[in-house]
């Protein structure tokens, strides 16, 4: 009850509790052991309050509890039986205790890491007794990530019209074929905006069960599969979907993955219309085919977001034939990442004129595209690049947020022609600048270099993280003396590699004596490179002190001077005016 004053009236501050959205907003902040509380405060509140309660449930079983407890029987042996049951038959009861919260449940996840993994018995229980065909019916998001097929086919009971998103683990059984699992995807959730499937065994096994569920999905706006799963004919047939904004795939292992075997060949046969509303495109494909997509008359030029996963050991000309396509007809690009790193095919060549490497020549034709924001580049080699195109790159850009330029290539013992002064050019014409990456040589940097800047050097902006990588470093001390005139103090400086160990190598004898040469130098780097982390935001302060110190100085110069200027001004009208002797 809220207070009130002498003449009957509600404090105007308390008022404000009385708001429901107001309430909700304020409660929206709080954990769910506050919440649980707050819903014993009234009855205003207890909706207010089990309403963020419920919202999102993290897995079935709190849900099952307050229908029954559960328990683990003791004797059981089967399948199907294994987790926890019901330890009574559910009634009407039961059922009406649940709709005070059921209907709250906008979103319900229901994995296998739970710690009451709840039995197959236990949901046929549910599904004989339910008095109503919907149990959550303002459901919208539901995701079963279950470990087995019978795990999959208890999802049915909660599908039904309203949901819009759904991601689901895939799995082949004969006793319950997918094609059958799809169809009945389509019949009860038709209005599906974003699907995210997850599996391990290659698509070709169900490649025309999934057309026909895209195909049956036609307000599909965001589609989410395994690596090497994205086929010709899956994204011929997504190509006619008018709503379909997002095609991507994940490398996450709880995404699965498919067989690279499926994605060799990738040519669909595009027609008028092609891909209507398609902005955000990921593929695991050969950059040659990825350039014929392109090219082709119907295919997608609305794209702001492309990222390529190359298969292929990929010639530099092939490369800039690519980049041309995509500036004729991807202007509105604004994000591009580019990566031969994590391929699983055939492997770099010892022999320059087999696999020459990738220079800045072959990527030039990147500057025709305006809008980019976003470039993130890894490659299996080191870029050849100098000073003179940094100098070129980043007037180019003045909008760029991100700009990772393979900064861990696999096989960095070719040493990178650019130094740490490859910062500036990114400093002086990147004001918003968030990420940057570059692999460069740090082992020739001096205590005169950092000196030699000046107190007129431009620092980063919006400068938040700078990767380093596999760059060579010997001395940590003369670096963070220089980064500390470029960097804001928030910048945090790191290095390593963001790949798995030996991923994308051949498993030889030959290449595991490299990978385990990589490893050496890339200890000591790291440990240096960590020791520049560590005393960067010290010499960052310093240095902030220092050009603040400075900025007063040169103020007080000036006002000085000006005060020069207004007494010697004054001092030569008065003498103008008489003969007198004006001390000054």
């Amino acid at each position: 009850m809220a207070p009130t004053l002498a003449n009957g009236s509600t404090l105007a501050s308390h008022k404000v509790f009385q708001i429901p959205e107001i309430v909700e907003l304020i409660l929206s902040f709080l954990d769910d052991a506050s919440n649980a509380s707050n819903a014993r405060v009234c009855k205003k509140w207890s909706d207010i309050a089990l309403n963020l309660l419920w919202r999102e449930v993290p897995d079935i079983q709190p849900l099952f509890e307050i229908l029954s407890p559960l328990e683990q029987v003791p004797g059981r042996r089967s399948l199907a039986e294994v987790g926890y049951l019901f330890t009574r038959k559910l009634g009407v009861s039961d059922w009406e205790r649940l709709s005070r919260y059921s209907r709250r449940v906008r979103a319900l996840v229901h994995g296998p890491d739970w710690p009451k993994p709840v039995s197959t018995l236990a949901f046929d229980e549910v599904a004989r007794s339910r008095p109503t065909l919907h149990i959550l019916p303002n459901l919208r998001s539901l995701a079963w990530l279950t470990l087995d097929s019978d795990g999959m086919r208890s999802s049915l009971m909660f599908m039904h019209e309203h949901i819009v998103q759904f991601s689901a683990s895939l799995y082949r059984n004969i006793e319950y074929p997918l094609s059958d699992y799809f169809k009945e995807v389509v019949l009860r959730m038709p209005h599906l905006t974003h699907l995210d499937l997850r599996f391990d065994f290659a698509v070709h096994h169900v490649e025309p069960d999934l057309i026909a569920l895209v195909r049956g999905l036609p307000k599909l706006k965001q589609v989410i599969f395994p690596l090497y799963s994205l086929t010709t004919r899956i994204v011929q047939a997504m190509s006619t979907l008018p709503h379909l904004g997002t095609i991507q795939f994940e490398f996450k292992d709880s995404q699965g993955q498919g067989d690279v075997e499926d994605v060799l060949h990738f040519a669909p046969k595009l027609r008028e219309g092609a891909f209507p509303a398609l902005w955000d495109l990921s593929l695991s494909a050969r950059l040659q085919d990825v350039t014929t997509l392109l090219n082709n008359a119907y295919g997608p030029t609305n794209l702001t977001t492309l990222y390529i996963h190359v298969l292929t050991p990929t010639q530099p000309d092939e490369v800039t034939r690519f980049l041309n396509a995509l500036a004729e007809n991807c202007q509105l690009m604004t994000h591009l990442y580019l990566d031969y790193m994590t391929s699983s095919m055939v492997q770099a060549q010892d022999d320059p004129d087999l696999h020459p490497r990738l220079s800045w020549d072959a990527l030039r034709p990147l500057l025709a595209l305006p809008n980019l924001v976003v470039f993130e580049l890894r490659w299996d080699q080191p870029i050849q690049i100098t000073q003179a195109d940094i100098e070129e790159i980043a007037p180019k850009w003045p909008s760029l947020e991100v700009f990772l330029f393979n900064c861990e290539p696999l096989d960095p013992s070719e040493e990178s022609t650019l130094t740490v002064h490859a910062l500036l050019p990114f400093a002086r014409h990147c004001p918003k600048l968030r990420e940057l990456g570059l692999y460069i040589d740090a082992t020739k940097i001096t205590d005169e270099d950092a000196a030699a800047l000046g107190p007129s050097v431009k620092p980063f902006k919006s400068l938040e993280r700078v990767c380093m990588g596999l760059s060579s470093i010997s001395d940590p001390g003369p670096v963070a003396l220089f980064l500390s005139r470029l960097c804001p103090l928030t910048c945090e400086l790191t290095s390593g590699v963001t790949w798995p160990e030996g991923f994308g190598m051949a498993e030889t004898s030959t290449n595991r004596e490299r990978l385990d040469a990589l490893q050496t130098k890339a200890a000591v780097w790291w440990e240096k490179w960590a020791e520049a982390s560590k005393v960067l935001p010290l010499l960052t302060k310093l240095r902030i002190q220092e050009r603040d110190a400075r900025a007063e100085m040169e103020k007080e110069v000036e006002d000085l001077r000006t005060r020069c200027r207004l007494l010697s001004a004054r001092a030569g009208v008065q003498m103008e005016g008489d003969d007198s002797c004006v001390a000054c």
